[in-house]
């Protein structure tokens, strides 16, 4: 590591380059999510959408709803660079299809209907990262007391009581039926670890452990203070809040919808609710993900149970591995298609070995590719009918195993854009509402936590108070 203004020499990168180790180990790797020479393994794995069972037609689907965060972690100060600070916002995207469509009927598309069309709600929370504590407290010890409140005060809208430590307990019990206390297996002050159904539980207002008498918090469930670090990034124990509370605020509005509507069938047969990203949750925060998939089971078996289909729920990527794959072997995917990943096939171009069991402990839904009419490769992950577990056990590879498969495809079709590559509209638009900015953004976030907690502040940084 340098030291401050220590600056390499402008031909530093010549030996390396020059270096024969170097490119002879170029020379021994290939691109593991490649192009695959065998085509048949794709062609062979798509079906026209049109060819599977239809639950929800895409017409009568009018509204969206999407869920999508960001979350950021900045130096407090220049001079101070260990001392972090972390930001998060997630919001929620309402957007009416109806009056998003009757928005291009001229000859242009009209503004302010589409303005009139979208509604957002977002709650925002800054998080300690190193070396910042509550007056009393060590670090990871304020990280959970900061990660308990920031679930117990936020609600997923401005309009409604109900907040994400609600949605947890939610999370936990069945549509309609919150659990009123959630057990811990291991205690995040001592190296006690319970046996299941002899844990402790925690309520709203917490709990104790039994072997060391530390307070327990709601939050401690998520263990996402197992990621905390006393010197250095919080960025993933960040991101994984981010995560787990863009689920809470799906959840929320399924929530809400079922035990506030009096016809809460047709409010589900006629809205989409989209997350950005998979449907799965990844690191320390991953065990939930059975939670969730038992809450989407029990709503799923109450839909059948009033003759209609369950909620159109669906994750759609916007970046990462499998969607430069996707990108690289649309031509291969008919138009109107969509294409199964098998587990072998994901082994194969994510480079695990051969009988991996991928995503058997993160995922509440199976990853699928749908090429759109248009072209546009899309990633999606969608969840399986009550019985099926997306990537293990039987049928976990058939298509009838996800009946809202084609209606998700169908109403993905009919909200493209060209704003951005392979983009569609209520994802776009949840995203800008999400969206924390860089740059200037970045030096308005760094002032505020100097002021925040009492750092001088950079004189590289102009901050005005927008409220004097």
């Amino acid at each position: 590591m340098p030291y401050p203004n220590e600056h390499a020499s402008r031909l530093g990168h010549v030996p390396t380059v020059n270096n024969q180790t170097v490119q002879d180990a170029f020379s021994r790797w290939q691109v593991t999510q490649a192009r695959p020479d065998d085509e048949d393994s794709i062609t062979s794995q798509c079906v026209p959408v049109d060819t599977l069972a239809n639950p929800v037609q895409a017409d009568d689907v009018r509204f969206a709803i999407t869920v999508d965060g960001s979350d950021y972690e900045v130096e407090a100060t220049r001079q101070y660079p260990t001392v972090k600070v972390g930001y998060l916002r997630v919001a929620g995207s309402f957007l009416d299809l109806d009056k998003l469509a009757s928005s291009g009927n001229g000859t242009f598309v009209n503004p302010r209907e589409v303005r009139a069309a979208h509604h957002e709600s977002a709650f925002d929370a800054a998080l300690p990262g190193s070396r910042l504590v509550r007056p009393g407290s060590s670090g990871v010890d304020t990280w959970r007391q900061e990660v308990d409140e920031f679930l117990g005060r936020t609600r997923f809208d401005m309009d409604s009581p109900y907040t994400l430590a609600d949605a947890l307990l939610t999370m936990h019990g069945t549509p309609g039926r919150p659990a009123s206390d959630l057990p811990i297996r291991a205690c995040p002050a001592c190296p006690a670890k319970f046996d299941r159904g002899h844990e402790p539980h925690v309520t709203r207002s917490g709990g104790t452990c039994p072997a060391c008498g530390t307070h327990l918090y709601l939050a401690d469930v998520l263990r996402t203070h197992d990621e905390y670090v006393l010197e250095g990034s919080n960025l993933s124990a960040i991101t994984r809040v981010m995560l787990v509370s863009e689920r809470l605020m799906t959840l929320s509005y399924l929530e809400h919808f079922y035990a506030n509507i009096a016809d809460a069938q047709e409010v589900f047969k006629r809205t989409i609710f989209i997350t950005d990203g998979p449907l799965a949750l990844f690191g320390g925060v991953a065990p939930l993900k059975r939670r969730l998939q038992h809450y989407h089971e029990a709503m799923f078996r109450w839909a059948e149970g009033k003759g209609t289909s369950a909620p159109l729920l669906v994750g759609v990527e916007k970046t990462g591995s499998f969607v430069e794959h996707a990108e690289l072997i649309k031509e291969l995917v008919p138009r109107g298609s969509v294409m199964r990943l098998s587990t072998d096939y994901i082994n194969r171009i994510t480079g695990r070995p051969p009988g991996n069991k991928y995503g058997t402990d993160e995922f509440y839904g199976r990853r699928f590719i749908y090429r759109t009419t248009s072209g546009d490769p899309l990633v999606i992950t969608v969840p399986p009918k009550p019985g099926v577990l997306p990537y293990e056990g039987p049928g976990a590879e058939e298509f009838g195993s996800y009946p809202i498969l084609r209606s998700i495809c169908e109403v993905l079709d009919a909200v493209r854009t060209r704003l951005y590559p392979n983009a569609v509209i209520p994802v776009a638009l949840a995203h800008n509402a999400a969206a924390l900015p860089l740059g200037v953004g970045q030096s308005v976030l760094r002032a505020m936590a100097q002021r925040g907690v009492g750092l001088p502040l950079d004189h590289q940084i102009r901050y005005r108070n927008p409220f004097h």
